[in-house]
């Protein structure tokens, strides 16, 4: 029998925090809730009264029903019902799609931030990391948790899912270092890293020393960059399946650990070497091309890229213009992983 995060906060839900330790597990559940479509939260509602603020006809993507789910099951449960939720956000524009939240019991402050969502720009975010630092999306992230903590909360825990687990990285190493210090942990679910220059930087070494990078043995988008320490854990389903939180088996309060499969250490290889051979210029001119025609054919979400006819895909790479061959070649590629990432 296949277990995942569902069974263990059914498994765990009436068991408090001082019988059973924060871990990994709740780190997962804040870093899913995130996902969800809500208003008009006030700062310091509890999670058992969280589902009215979700607007449930603007549940997309594969996770924000998870999130969905995953709230009814624990919104009663003894172990999480008391949490409070403060300064929840979401900004979705053109440029952006950002999401966060900090949750706060009685022992810890867990900040989440969102991971991509069914946006179009979402997506395309993940790719920008290529070529810019900090993005829009990571000031937003670093501006955020130096608003959000107070000097009452002396044991941070920091964290995300997706483009989330950047966002969370990225914000531990540009926060004030006072926040720093008093981060624990930090918690990477298969989000990218960094460019080179990031990462051979001592902010770097620091925030890394703190952080678990928990992925998929099939990742797709944990690879994406340069990180290290990877946990790979075992997960059910083929290709992007294998993004989505429940898809990871679970034994007790720990995934069951894995290795990275020939599939997904391939494009890592292969997606290494393309980024390697690139100048930033050229990743930014694919980029707002690709963004410049998705807007131009009324594209905004990744089911209306699905609906793409092959016709229309070709016409679109032969349309690139004044752009050389290696940034060309990552603009297939980011077109393969969009289109049909199974």
């Amino acid at each position: 029998m296949n277990t995942n995060i569902l069974d263990y906060v059914k498994y765990y839900g009436n068991s408090n925090f001082d019988e059973i330790k924060f871990n990994q597990m709740d780190a997962l559940v804040y870093s899913i809730l995130v996902y969800l479509p809500v208003h008009n939260v006030v700062d310091g509602t509890r999670i058992a009264e969280l589902y009215k603020t979700v607007e449930l006809e603007k549940v997309k993507g594969a996770v924000g029903p998870i999130a969905v789910e995953l709230l009814n099951i624990i919104q009663n449960s003894q172990r999480y019902k008391d949490v409070q939720a403060y300064n929840f956000k979401k900004i979705q524009n053109d440029e952006v799609q950002f999401g966060a939240v900090t949750f706060r019991s009685h022992a810890n402050t867990f900040v989440t931030y969102e991971g991509t969502n069914s946006s179009v720009i979402g997506w395309i975010e993940n790719f920008m990391l290529t070529s810019e630092y900090p993005t829009k999306t990571q000031k937003l992230a670093i501006e955020y948790i130096n608003e959000t903590i107070f000097t009452t909360d002396k044991k941070i825990l920091i964290g995300g899912h997706s483009k989330g687990g950047n966002l969370a990285m990225t914000a531990s190493m540009e926060c004030k270092e006072d926040i720093f210090n008093r981060i624990e942990k930090i918690y990477n679910f298969d989000g990218p890293g960094f460019r080179r220059e990031e990462y051979e930087s001592d902010k770097f070494k620091k925030m890394n020393s703190k952080t678990v990078n928990i992925l998929p043995e099939g990742s797709l988008v944990g690879i994406l960059m340069l990180n290290n320490n990877y946990n790979f854990v075992n997960a059910e389903g083929v290709g992007f399946k294998q993004h989505y939180p429940t898809s990871w088996k679970v034994f007790g309060q720990f995934f069951e650990e894995s290795k990275q499969n020939k599939a997904s250490k391939q494009i890592e290889e292969n997606l290494e070497k393309s980024v390697q051979e690139l100048k930033e210029e050229d990743v930014k001119k694919s980029l707002a091309m690709l963004m410049d025609f998705f807007k131009k054919n009324n594209i905004s979400n990744m089911s209306d890229i699905k609906a793409l006819k092959f016709e229309e895909i070709r016409n679109m790479i032969k349309d690139i213009k004044d752009i050389d061959e290696n940034s060309k070649k990552l603009f297939v590629e980011i077109l393969k992983i969009l289109i049909n990432p199974e």
